[in-house]
């Protein structure tokens, strides 16, 4: 069996490592764990996020003792809004400062106020994933329950913030309230935009209003440690959507940061977006080049080890290794299994989409392959048939906005996006959890 956690995306080094920076020293002042040894590997505009299943799931499953206790779980709740109430404020500073006119030493002062306000909060929401993931695995083996009727018991009982943006412009057509409300609703892990009403009306075009899921009551045979687990699954399906609407936020303001930068240092913007936050004082003074930054394009591999206090950033030669030892296996069976996340059985042509910038290539009616969804995915989520993926459970994006949709949803394959290949035939059976190939 694999024994390697991945999560593949497109992704630029300074906008997705501040997380894997929260993951470490912040969360583990807070939880007294911190989040085990870690690997990105960066390549050519796409990010495979490592970590060995046996210490994600042990982590996952040490997490899960303290947050069983509600008193824990509130404390956590109160610190994180604690924590988010000061990123806010860092933002709304970015908000109203004229940024051209600050100087050098001003700039990297409020650059440095954003990065330490955003890996504080994110200490707290790193707990999320592992601990959401553990509680499913755990719900499972005591309770016996097929795994529909998990993803029916633990739906959360509000609506995705995707999902209540939709509803916002369906019911209002009211393009400006919209765009000034979610202006930040299509910034990824790779970029950022400001939307603009040509944006707000392709997107009205390719939606429709729905109304949250209704979860299904707690089974009276239940034990309370099971009806906990339900508890804290839906309740922390709710922190992620929380969590990943205030990432894109925090990912706006670091971008009017981060151009500015690169504007004052004649770097772009493309290649400031792969540099790591502790050199944004040496590129402001003229010690990073563009073309130093450039040769991490192809490849370079972040290696932080649990408890250390800094990574290893590795690149050309030095990375070598590391393909090796993270490559996948190779697998040609035909049926590939998971789990159930949204019922539902459906016959179509895969498309496996790895970037959020190929969304258009996918088809009306196309089965929807990916490692794990997001919310800059749901162009090619409204159009697909159904969803699978290599990752994730009841709590994750496929899940929620696949039962919102009433999407056929299967996963947690672990190797889907490695057996299936873009134009081959396949039925669907979420409610079995299986794809086969036809």
């Amino acid at each position: 069996m694999d024994d390697w956690f991945r999560w593949e995306r497109e992704a630029a080094i300074h906008l997705l490592f501040p997380t894997l920076e929260g993951s470490m020293k912040p969360l583990e002042e807070f939880s007294g764990y911190g989040f085990p040894t870690t690997i990105l590997i960066f390549k050519n505009g796409l990010v495979t996020w490592c970590v060995k299943n046996s210490e994600f799931y042990g982590y996952g499953a040490k997490l899960l003792e303290i947050y069983k206790d509600r008193e824990k779980e509130q404390e956590m709740v109160n610190e994180a809004t604690k924590r988010l109430d000061i990123l806010k404020k860092v933002e709304e500073k970015i908000d109203k400062a004229s940024i051209s006119d600050l100087s050098n030493e001003e700039l990297i002062n409020l650059y440095n106020e954003l990065h330490s306000a955003f890996i504080n909060y994110y200490g707290i929401g790193a707990i999320q994933e592992p601990l959401a993931m553990q509680a499913e695995v755990e719900l499972k083996e005591t309770t016996k329950l097929p795994d529909e009727e998990i993803s029916n018991l633990t739906s959360p009982n509000k609506l995705s913030y995707t999902q209540e943006a939709d509803n916002y412009l369906f019911e209002t057509k009211d393009m400006e309230g919209f765009i000034k409300k979610y202006y930040w609703i299509d910034n990824n892990y790779s970029q950022t935009k400001v939307l603009s009403k040509e944006d707000a009306e392709k997107r009205l075009s390719s939606i429709k209003s729905v109304q949250p899921p209704v979860s299904g009551s707690l089974n009276l045979d239940l034990n309370p440690q099971a009806k906990r687990l339900v508890e804290l699954l839906k309740n922390f399906a709710m922190y992620q959507d929380d969590r990943k609407r205030n990432i894109l936020i925090y990912l706006h303001h670091l971008e009017i940061l981060l151009k500015e930068i690169g504007k004052r240092s004649n770097i772009s913007l493309d290649a400031i977006r792969n540099t790591f936050p502790q050199e944004i004082e040496d590129i402001l003074n003229g010690k990073i080049t563009e073309e130093y930054i450039n040769g991490r394009k192809e490849k370079c591999f972040v290696v932080w080890e649990e408890k250390a206090h800094k990574p290893s950033i590795l690149t050309g030669d030095e990375a070598n290794k590391w393909d090796e030892i993270l490559a996948p296996k190779t697998n040609h069976t035909r049926i590939i299994k998971g789990s159930c996340a949204s019922k539902g059985k459906t016959t179509g042509r895969v498309r496996i989409l790895l970037n959020v910038s190929e969304n258009d290539k996918l088809e009306d009616g196309e089965v929807l392959v990916t490692f794990m969804t997001s919310p800059d995915f749901m162009s090619a989520v409204r159009r697909c048939s159904a969803i699978v993926t290599n990752l994730g459970g009841v709590t994750s994006h496929a899940a929620i906005i696949s039962r919102e949709l009433h999407i056929p949803c299967i996963v947690g394959t672990k190797n889907a996006t490695e057996i299936l290949k873009t134009g081959d035939m396949v039925e669907v059976d979420a409610d079995n959890g299986e794809i086969k190939i036809l």
